[in-house]
């Protein structure tokens, strides 16, 4: 069985990091974790990919060959990579590894609201698929930047219809207080009501917090993990979220 989990987020959220840290950390459990890299367009990451799509598609050769700037060139290569998903699949397959963290590609609106997305993540290989979607704590330290990314999230969730988790990534960027009211928003939504009350006009405040609202209700993205990918506070955290939903807690596989 392998166990599939996709790691999407705004650009600059800590998608690399948190896929290296939640590698290396199944790693020393003594599992057999495997990391596949989609993004066509990244240089350098904090891991060796075990598969990589850049070995079936060259995005510089893409913007040579057809003139074309970076921006197109990612989403011309996302489009192509659809030819390559039942190769990537027998890779896998030969591997058979328990779990595989999943990369995606840094801009994520490529990969989340394209069809190609979609595809991926119905036909990649996975017994057992889910998503975690990664916030940037130091953008959502603004109210307004707090709801817009859970919207994104809760699109993102809907989108693909599997398993997610919210993760506040970069919390040892804020000091313990910023961290514990960040916290405090997600849970009671009067401290978030005021908190926005404080900063933005009446109308906007109301707005923002009745979308906030509807997410609550329709538990959106309820399970919610202040974490660090890059000093691992809180990962122990996160892992034990992950192996519940993939394996009903049981992490050392048999």
């Amino acid at each position: 069985m392998v166990a599939t989990i996709f790691i999407v987020g705004l650009a600059g959220s800590g998608k690399s990091l948190l896929s290296y840290s939640l590698w290396e950390w199944f790693s020393k459990q003594k599992q057999d974790v495997a990391v596949l890299n989609l993004d066509p367009g990244v240089i350098n990451t904090p891991y060796n990919p075990d598969f990589d799509i850049r070995e079936y598609i060259d995005i510089w050769d893409l913007m040579s060959k057809h003139n074309i700037g970076p921006n197109t060139a990612l989403i011309v290569s996302m489009d192509l990579a659809l030819a390559y998903i039942e190769k990537l699949n027998v890779e896998i397959g030969k591997a058979n590894p328990d779990i595989l963290i999943v990369d995606t590609p840094g801009q994520m609106e490529i990969f989340a609201y394209r069809v190609v997305g979609d595809y991926i993540v119905r036909n990649l290989l996975g017994d057992k698929k889910m998503l975690i979607f990664i916030m940037d704590a130091v953008f959502c330290k603004d109210p307004k930047n707090f709801i817009s990314n859970l919207l994104v999230a809760a699109s993102t969730r809907y989108r693909f219809e599997i398993p997610a988790i919210n993760v506040l990534n970069k919390i040892d960027l804020l000091d313990k207080e910023e961290v514990l009211k960040l916290y405090s928003w997600y849970r009671e939504t009067e401290v978030l009501t005021r908190e926005m009350e404080k900063h933005y006009d009446t109308y906007e405040a109301e707005m923002m917090i009745k979308m906030f609202k509807l997410l609550k209700k329709y538990s959106v993205g309820n399970l919610f993990f202040p974490v660090s990918a890059e000093t691992l506070d809180n990962l122990d955290v996160l892992i034990q979220a992950v192996t519940r939903i993939l394996f009903g807690g049981e992490e050392i596989l048999e």
